[in-house]
């Protein structure tokens, strides 16, 4: 027998069951917190900048072209991935079926600094690489 366990049998059984609640509350809010929408990963984003154009490349491994969302707005482009899953298992020796349904949305927004329309901006989605391209609008301005 451990020291833990010596020391929590020697409690009254009122304050054993408190201690395995607490222990209960916690254990399972941290197997919550793992699929907590706040500790998902961001969807990672790479730019780069040619003369005429700006590249924003997302990778987005084992996600589907319909589940993707491109929107533009004054000032940036807001990428939203929606993912749903839903899982069934049944057991036929115990007759017993779960049934468990997960949705999750990741979402990034990209400031470009201007306003481009949407005829303007192309994107693409081939092997979980989510690539769209827009024009920069730049002007140079002469110092006098």
């Amino acid at each position: 027998m451990s020291e833990k366990e010596s020391w929590s049998r020697k409690l009254p059984q009122g304050y054993q069951d408190i201690l395995k609640s607490i222990d209960d509350f916690f254990q399972q809010t941290h197997e919550r917190l793992v699929d907590h929408p706040l500790f998902t990963p961001t969807i990672p984003i790479r730019f780069s900048r040619g003369t005429s154009e700006l590249k924003i490349e997302a990778e987005l491994p084992g996600v589907d072209r319909k589940q993707i969302t491109i929107d533009v707005y004054n000032q940036g482009i807001h990428i939203k991935v929606q993912e749903n899953e839903i899982k069934d298992v049944t057991n036929d020796h115990n007759q017993i079926r779960r049934r468990s349904e997960t949705h999750r949305i990741r979402e990034r927004f990209i400031p470009l600094g201007f306003h481009p329309t949407e005829s303007e901006i192309h994107a693409r989605y081939k092997n979980g690489l989510l690539i769209i391209t827009v024009p920069l609008r730049t002007e140079r301005i002469d110092i006098q």
